[in-house]
């Protein structure tokens, strides 16, 4: 073991022992402020610009997916179109992408206008509220401050609720949808596997039909010539049936074997095709699954940040609640700081993530 994974291992080890010491005695009062103080820090002296790219970034994944949704939506109506005969219960499990299609391009452009709208949010509570908070002078500013953020409080912010539930009720109904979906590629795919192993044998025992029936036709043919055997390989190659002669039976045999044969490459050549068109769906739902489930729970926290605003706000209430001492609490001080630098770089990144989704590649039509 080399001394670098020993000392990870070490590290992992006491910062486990601190967390069941954090479970049974709590945490001091200067460990939190130290974490306050520490996160403050962090922000001040990182690149805004990156902590909001973070934030901003998340549109690339949600446009992969919506990417990732069309092609499956194309894929899934190109089988319809090709096997849709073969297979009735594709057209069924199409409309049903389709449904979730329509669902995900809707809540993905509510995503766009609620972070749009929180993004004014967050100015807001920083900006303003936050920062009302910190000019307090008398008790009257306290008691005015305390109204002011019980009505910034009661404040209905409702797409945010909805784009979260939105979000994790499509992501609940495709992972059923997969697991249904899974379930007829693997039935279809082994139906169709026996297909082509039987269409292999009937290829094969077709082709030694017609192996016999050319060794018969050669026997036929130099019997017949007698001393013009030589002539065999003419006749042969024309193909010429006598009339008259059991070489019309032998050669209407051969035509109709060979008819056959082609007909059964000619299924197994579609089988393939069958075969590889759900092979290639089947890969895009791969792709998709841990993308669209990844992303949806992103998307879903997005609508949680009104709620984390609305109980920071009447945390800082409960606490001016309390008298004036908590204007020169510390603590106090480093929560109200840490909330008004957070929102820097949210604000930023929110604000990005919704141009970048209203700038998105256009669908193609089908």
């Amino acid at each position: 073991m080399s001394t670098q994974t020993a000392s990870q291992d070490q590290a992992y080890l006491d910062a486990v022992k601190v967390l069941e010491r954090y479970k049974t005695e709590g945490v001091t009062r200067e460990e939190s402020n130290a974490f306050l103080q520490a996160a403050i820090d962090d922000l001040q002296k990182g690149n805004t610009d990156e902590f909001a790219e973070n934030v901003a970034k998340v549109s690339d994944s949600a446009i992969a997916v919506d990417e990732a949704f069309d092609r499956v939506k194309r894929g899934l109506s190109d089988l319809v179109d090709k096997f849709g005969g073969d297979f009735p219960d594709l057209k069924a499990y199409l409309n049903e992408w389709n449904g979730y299609d329509q669902r995900w391009v809707t809540h993905l452009n509510l995503s766009r206008d609620v972070a749009s709208e929180h993004a004014g949010i967050l100015k807001r509570f920083s900006e303003v509220y936050i920062d009302m908070v910190q000019s307090i002078q008398t008790d009257q500013d306290r008691k005015d401050v305390i109204l002011e953020l019980e009505v910034f409080a009661s404040e209905e912010h409702d797409r945010s609720a909805e784009m979260s539930k939105g979000f994790e009720s499509l992501k609940r109904d495709i992972e059923a949808f997969v697991i249904r979906f899974d379930a007829f590629i693997e039935q279809t795919g082994t139906e169709l596997l026996q297909e082509a192993e039987q269409l292999r044998s009937d290829i094969e025992n077709i082709k030694s039909e017609i192996e016999s029936l050319n060794g018969q036709i050669v026997d036929v043919t130099l019997a017949l010539l007698a001393s013009l055997a030589a002539a065999e390989t003419m006749i042969g190659l024309i193909s010429l049936a006598v009339t008259g002669t059991i070489l019309v039976v032998l050669l209407g045999k051969r035509i109709a074997e060979e008819v056959n044969l082609s007909n059964k490459e000619r299924e197994l050549a579609e089988v393939n095709k069958k075969q590889e068109a759900l092979a290639e769906i089947k890969t895009e739902f791969d792709i998709l699954k841990p993308d669209t489930f990844l992303i949806c729970d992103k998307l879903a926290m997005f609508g949680a940040i009104w709620t984390s605003v609305r109980e920071q706000t009447l945390q800082f209430q409960e606490t001016l609640k309390g008298g004036m001492d908590a204007i020169d609490n510390k603590t106090f001080k480093l929560q109200l700081k840490l909330a008004q630098e957070l929102c820097i770089p949210l604000t930023a990144g929110l604000e990005r993530y919704a141009t970048q989704l209203d700038n998105r590649p256009k669908r193609a039509s089908i």
